[in-house]
Parts: C-alpha cells; sequence; structure tokens
C-alpha cells in the first residue's frame, strides 16, 4: 500500500498551483500591455520651463560676447588717430579743419548745408531801460483817487453810523408803542369797568323807580333833566314806564317824547334844567306830603 500524501504536501501542491496560475496572468498582462505599448503613437516633444530658461540664458552670453569683441575691435582701430593726435600736439602742428580736408561724412555735409540755410540767428538785444517815473499829471491823477477813495470811505462810515442810529431810533419807537398798548388797554380795561360800574347802578335806579307808585315816579320825572331822564326811561320796562308817562304833567311828557324821538333820530338833545337852579345830573328832591 502506497502512504497517503501528507497536509503539508497537499498545501505545497495547492500553493504551487495558485502561484503558477498567478504567474501565468502576470504573463499574460504584460504580453497585452506590451502590445498596446507598440501599437500607440509616439508622444511629441514638450518644452518645459527649465529648457526655454535655459536656452535663453545661452542666447544672452553669445550676444554679450559678440558685443565685447566688437568693442576691443573699435578701440583698436581708434588707438592710431589717438597717438597721431598726441604727437602732434607735441610738435605744436595745428590740424586743419575737418570739414576743409574733406573727412567729414555724407550725411555731416547735408547737416552743414540745411544750417546755411537756415536764416542768421538775430543779434540780443540789449534790456530795456526801466520805465520813467510817472509824469505830473498821473501823479495828480493818483491824488484825487486817493482823495476819493477817502471821501468814499468816511461816507460809508457816516452811511454805517447812520443805519446804527436808526436802528437804535426804530427799537426805542417800538418800546414806546409797546407802552402806548399797554396804557391804551389799561385804559379800556378802566373804562370796561366804569361801563359796568354804571350800568349796575343804572339797574339799581331802574329797579327801584320801576317798584315805585306811578304817581310817586311821575312826580320826579316831572323835574328830572332830559340828560338823566332819557337814559333811565331807556332801560326801565316799557310797560312800567307806560304807567308812569300816562300820570307826568303834559309837558314833561311832551318833552320827554321829544328827546326819546331825537335819540332815536340820533340827535344829540339840548340840556334843559326844568327845575331853575338844580345842576344837571342830580335829581331833586321828593316831597314827603306829596308822595302821602
Amino acid at each position: 500500500m502506497s502512504a497517503r500524501p501528507t497536509a503539508k504536501q497537499e498545501a505545497g501542491k495547492v500553493a504551487g498551483q495558485i502561484g503558477g496560475k498567478v504567474a501565468g496572468k502576470a504573463v499574460v498582462k504584460a504580453a497585452s500591455a506590451l502590445r498596446l505599448s507598440r501599437l500607440r503613437e509616439p508622444r511629441p516633444l514638450r518644452l518645459r520651463l527649465v529648457d526655454a530658461v535655459t536656452l535663453a540664458a545661452a542666447g544672452l552670453l553669445i550676444l554679450k560676447l559678440l558685443s565685447l569683441s566688437h568693442t576691443e575691435e573699435t578701440v583698436g582701430g581708434e588707438l592710431p588717430s589717438f597717438a597721431r593726435a598726441l604727437a602732434l600736439a607735441r610738435t605744436g602742428y595745428e590740424p586743419k579743419d575737418p570739414a576743409t580736408t574733406g573727412s567729414v561724412g555724407q550725411k555731416d555735409q547735408e547737416k552743414t548745408a540745411e544750417k546755411a540755410g537756415e536764416k542768421p540767428a538775430e543779434p540780443p538785444r540789449a534790456p530795456q531801460p526801466p520805465p520813467e517815473a510817472g509824469s505830473a499829471t498821473e501823479r495828480a491823477l493818483l491824488e484825487k483817487l486817493g482823495a476819493r477813495r477817502e471821501a468814499l470811505r468816511q461816507k460809508s462810515e457816516e452811511l454805517e453810523l447812520r443805519e446804527r442810529m436808526i436802528g437804535e431810533a426804530e427799537r426805542k419807537l417800538e418800546a414806546g408803542v409797546g407802552e402806548l398798548r399797554q396804557a391804551e388797554d389799561k385804559v379800556e380795561g378802566a373804562g370796561r369797568e366804569r361801563a359796568e360800574a354804571e350800568r349796575a347802578g343804572m339797574k339799581n335806579i331802574v329797579t327801584m323807580y320801576e317798584t315805585m307808585k306811578p304817581k310817586d315816579a311821575a312826580r320826579v320825572f316831572d323835574r328830572l333833566g332830559h340828560e338823566v331822564l332819557v337814559p333811565l326811561v331807556v332801560a326801565m320796562n316799557p310797560r312800567k314806564m307806560a304807567e308812569v308817562l300816562a300820570v307826568m304833567q303834559p309837558e314833561a311828557a311832551e318833552r320827554l317824547t321829544v328827546a326819546l324821538a331825537n335819540r332815536a333820530r340820533g340827535v344829540a338833545p339840548a340840556q334843559q334844567a326844568s327845575v331853575p337852579g338844580l345842576p344837571p345830573n342830580e335829581l331833586p328832591a321828593i316831597d314827603p306830603g306829596a308822595a302821602r
């Protein structure tokens, strides 16, 4: 009988099979990737920033070297002329004008011809002398203007003073008007109070005569003056006054009627005293015997 394989051997076989499969897949993937890379087109060359900076620096260096070599050649060509000038300066020889020897270039000749064709420069003008002092007329005119300016200044000061005085007078006038208005208000108030007091007194008198008997009141009315009687009669009740007027003397009743009619028409009544020697606005004495 053959021996059975152990667990280690079986695990080794399984691992070998798995490793073979994985290796086979890797080989297949590598082959497919190689095939795809061969089929792709080649990538274009791309210039990076570092490469561009390097090329620019190299170009600048080449240009600098070329300029330095050109400068050395120019300086070397001018050295003989400079040496020649030094030798002539030592010997005291004066070189001729380059313009007459033909050493001037074509451009310099053209510039010289253009300058020659221009107008000659004007000679410098002499400085003008300072203006002379003003004449006597000008001085007199200036003095008149100064005097006029001073007069105008004084006039403006006077006008300002007048304006201030007028303003002060206006303020005083306004204050006086205010005082007058206050005084008028006081007078009007006093007049109103007086009129009210007179009306109150007249009312008391009217009440007194209205309560009297008609004969007694008629006896007093016969001797009263019209300046006192008319306002009293106007303030009385017409019915009460009719009873008193009926028993008055005919002459006194007639005069009273005329006075009332004149008052109604606006005519001022004549001041007449019914009793001689009795002052106006004063009531005559009442006879106690007649009252009985």
